[in-house]
């Protein structure tokens, strides 16, 4: 019997919900007419939604233990946003935060209805008398992005968990790469340099697996015309904070030449553990689909020796572990006689390709960005040893 009831009043609930949603299908905003009319008698102004108590509501509900719950709230708010988009926008710093911190919700069937939320918000506004998108009009686009931020820089957890499903699902709804361009340029000036280099890479791994990202990669492996030079130099200017993810831009690039001179400046730098491991990430991208193309590279005649020096200078800079064995083996099958070629032509090709790009400016930022990030870590070390003696004097 109360497993009969309770049935009764979720269809119940579910049909009123329904019904709610056609009444406000039926207010829904006529764009040539955003104000009352004068007019307007008093049944109509009584008729009309309550948006006040509704939003109330509505953000008090995101707390909800219940995820159907949850999940037909932001569905609410999202219908809302697309029927009533004039009046609605009256109501955005106050379901703001509360949309933001829904993201850390343990349920990724919450969390994506609350980021196609989002994007509903912080897309550009459209024009009331077209309905064509206005560009570079809505400030919480921004805004939002520094939260995401800042939410990823508190959280670890968050970023480890959530953090692909979130930028991935964001690049669906969003365009993909205003949303790496925009993350790019607010991580170049995080003073957190751990965080940012931690963020470099964890963007740079969604953007070589993820199927979403297909057209992205694709502008980046031809940065011939001007568009997508620029978007490369954009992303390269933030990806300096981590050196491995910055040598897999420069070859999805095709910029082998640059790659080795980024490869001999690794000699110069903290080799760690964790350094060792994201170039053990780096060899099984080599492996994959992804660089299909540049292991085909390999067969040319004559063959790109800025790519085979790439190559072995990953190889020695590994300790003899399996990462080094499966790209010791993938070098060994290159026809020996391609490593003797000639590679004027080849260099002639890279240089007309690359003219536009100053990679001897990029090289300089690359090393002025890692020496910050060498400051920085001696600066925490120092801090964290005073700490402890400050610790050690208390005792």
């Amino acid at each position: 019997m109360h497993n009969v009831f309770k049935t009764d009043i979720k269809e119940t609930a579910t049909a009123v919900n329904y019904t709610l949603m056609k009444l406000i299908a039926l207010q829904e905003e006529n764009n040539d007419e955003d104000i009352r009319p004068l007019t307007a008698t008093e049944e109509q102004i009584q008729n009309e939604l309550d948006l006040p108590a509704v939003v109330d509501h509505l953000t008090s509900y995101l707390m909800h233990n219940s995820i159907q719950t949850k999940v037909a709230v932001l569905k609410w708010i999202h219908d809302l946003y697309t029927k009533l988009p004039n009046k609605m926008v009256n109501y955005i710093d106050v379901l703001f935060p509360a949309l933001q911190k829904t993201l850390s919700d343990e349920s990724d069937q919450v969390v994506q209805q609350c980021l196609v939320v989002l994007a509903e918000v912080i897309s550009s506004p459209k024009s009331t008398k077209t309905g064509d998108t206005v560009p570079d009009t809505n400030e919480y686009y921004h805004k939002f992005m520094v939260s995401l931020l800042l939410s990823f820089s508190l959280d670890k957890r968050l970023l480890v968990e959530r953090g692909s499903f979130i930028i991935r699902q964001l690049c669906v709804l969003l365009n993909a790469e205003d949303l790496y361009t925009t993350l790019a340029q607010i991580l170049l000036k995080e003073s957190n340099l751990k965080f940012a280099s931690l963020m470099v890479e964890h963007l740079n791994m969604i953007l070589f697996t993820s199927s979403e990202l297909y057209e992205l990669r694709n502008r980046l492996k031809d940065i011939s015309t001007k568009e997508n030079s620029a978007l490369f130099c954009c992303l390269y200017d933030t990806w300096c904070h981590n050196p491995v993810a910055t040598v897999a831009l420069c070859l999805l690039s095709q910029s082998y030449s640059h790659s080795c001179e980024l490869i001999r400046l690794f000699g110069n730098l903290e080799i760690t553990v964790n350094f060792l491991t994201e170039i053990d990430k780096l060899v099984q991208l080599i492996e994959s689909p992804i660089f299909a193309y540049l292991r085909l590279e390999l067969l040319e005649v004559p063959c790109d020796q800025n790519l085979v020096r790439a190559l072995y200078g990953l190889l020695m800079l590994l300790p003899q572990t399996e990462a080094f064995n499966t790209l010791k083996t993938r070098l060994s099958c290159i026809p020996s006689l391609h490593l003797h070629c000639d590679d004027n032509k080849v260099l002639k090709s890279r240089k007309e390709q690359e003219v536009s790009i100053d990679f001897q400016g990029m090289l300089n930022h690359f090393i002025a960005v890692q020496e910050k990030h060498k400051e920085y870590k001696k600066a925490q070390r120092t801090k964290e040893l005073s700490a402890l003696d400050k610790e050690n004097v208390d005792l």
